[in-house]
């Protein structure tokens, strides 16, 4: 179920953050990536009446309208739908929205950093961005990559730090912010123009005196692969494919995995899940697929099952490898405009 032509961009994610991958050598040795320390007044995401829409770009923004059944008298569809809400908040740091099918803030790293570049407010972000527009121009490799250059990105909230918040709450480290451009593909053939974006953050560990309930957020490592001729250094570039994966301390570990041209579909995966009831059940693995133009959503669940059998062949029980006709809820969504 969960192999597809994603795994060829989370690939150039692994070799971005071990600080290598397609663009090394030559000319694109240079990397512009410096430090960055900004304190904000919060790390909440709200919309504000008379200014561009925050929340219009954050990661779940899509998915989390799209699982709404088109049908409300489907009782199992509509309790789905509202489990797999109140999961994802935990992990997005949602607060619902007033209808029940949309949130009115979040509070997370990635739509945080994502909100930040978009803004084009600090300046070595948008040296960075610019570096590799000019670069697309000429048609030569380029990168800006935090982790080989050393470059520490802090975020602090005053607001959490009044208040004496769990330091993982109050002060947020990303470990990786990258961008890597090479107009040659994975086997050197030219003409590939692609794009590729990696942020990785992982929450700091309490300080020994700490008595804060710290966030259930333990890291995510998210990334993006856009269409070079159209990339841009100013604003929201839209992807081409996406990917994320959060970890919890409590909940276990969510990805989503987007695809934004040709397929139009996003895939929910749960593993180790732990505090989700649906029906009556509690599974601890879950594989939801939201196909936007078919307007459809297809679920998979299992319980105790191994992802791997002891021969080491794929286990057909668990989530990630049932197939269709095996799914425990399949139902007509309502439609989600910007993905038609």
């Amino acid at each position: 179920m969960r192999h597809n032509r994603l795994f060829a961009v989370i690939t150039a994610f692994t070799l971005l953050l071990a600080g290598c991958g397609p663009d090394d050598g030559g000319d694109s040795a240079f990397n512009p990536a410096t430090n960055v320390d900004l304190v904000f007044s919060t790390f909440d995401l709200t919309d504000v009446e008379g200014r561009p829409s925050n929340l219009e770009h954050t990661r779940f923004r899509d998915f989390y309208r799209g699982i709404e059944p088109a049908d409300p008298g489907n009782a199992d569809a509509r309790a789905l739908a509202e489990a797999l809400r109140s999961h994802i908040d935990v992990f997005i740091g949602g607060v619902r929205s007033a209808n029940g099918i949309d949130y009115n803030r979040v509070r997370n790293p990635l739509d945080l950093m994502n909100q930040v570049i978009a803004s084009a407010e600090v300046t070595n972000f948008q040296e960075g961005r610019s570096y590799i527009s000019d670069r697309i121009d000429a048609g030569e490799a380029a990168t800006y990559n935090t982790r080989p250059a050393g470059a520490m990105i802090r975020f602090t909230d005053q607001q959490a730090t009044l208040a004496r918040a769990a330091l993982a709450d109050r002060v947020w480290l990303y470990q990786t912010l990258a961008w890597t451009y090479n107009p040659l593909g994975p086997d050197n053939e030219p003409g590939f123009e692609k794009v590729y974006r990696t942020i990785q953050y992982v929450a700091q560990p309490a300080a020994d005196d700490e008595t804060a309930e710290p966030p259930e957020l333990v890291s995510l490592l998210a990334g993006s692969q856009f269409d070079a001729t159209s990339f841009s250094a100013f604003g929201y570039n839209r992807p081409e494919f996406a990917t994320v994966d959060y970890l919890s301390r409590s909940y276990g570990s969510m990805e989503l995995r987007q695809e934004f041209s040709g397929l139009k579909t996003d895939t929910l995966y749960l593993s180790n899940t732990k505090g989700l009831t649906v029906a009556g059940q509690n599974p601890d693995c879950v594989l939801v697929t939201l196909d936007y133009p078919q307007a459809e959503l297809v679920v998979f669940m299992s319980e105790g099952e191994p992802a791997t059998l002891a021969s080491g062949a794929d286990n057909p029980a668990h989530c990630s490898h049932q197939v269709p006709g095996e799914e425990w809820l399949r139902y007509a969504t309502v439609a989600v405009a910007e993905r038609q």
